[in-house]
């Protein structure tokens, strides 16, 4: 739950930002909320995800991050300039939040640590180091 919370949290800024300050964009509210879900799952198991609660935790943070931009959309919060210079804000934050899910994913199953996760949970199958044997 605590990757919900944290995805939540970030659309519900980003949803504030924009109501705020509907003629500039604030870009990194739906790419955040859609991967803080599955990163905090990766950070909160210490090991790889296995691919259901992966592909579970990626569609949690992409589903919270398109209705946050569904809101701002529908009130029309999304008047800034974009990225590229032209096209539209709205399609321009599903393009970021897809591209963040994936990277998400890619973060949620690694098998190696990324330097932003706390270090790897320690493995209980082996047996203590012997104390005449110093550094094993």
């Amino acid at each position: 739950m605590t990757g919900a919370a944290a995805s939540a949290a970030f659309a519900l800024a980003w949803l504030g930002l924009s109501w705020w300050h509907p003629a500039l964009t604030y870009h990194f509210g739906p790419p955040l909320a859609a991967a803080a879900w599955p990163v905090l799952l990766r950070a909160h198991l210490r090991h790889p995800a296995r691919r259901g609660p992966a592909l579970a935790a990626v569609s949690g943070g992409l589903l919270i991050a398109m209705a946050a931009r569904g809101v701002a959309a529908a009130a029309d919060w999304l008047r800034g300039p974009t990225l590229v210079g032209r096209g539209s804000v709205p399609a321009e934050e599903v393009v970021l939040a897809v591209l963040a899910a994936a990277w998400g994913w890619r973060v949620a199953e690694r098998r190696r640590r990324a330097w932003f996760l706390p270090s790897e949970a320690p493995q209980r199958d082996r047996s203590p180091p012997s104390p005449a044997e110093p550094g094993q």
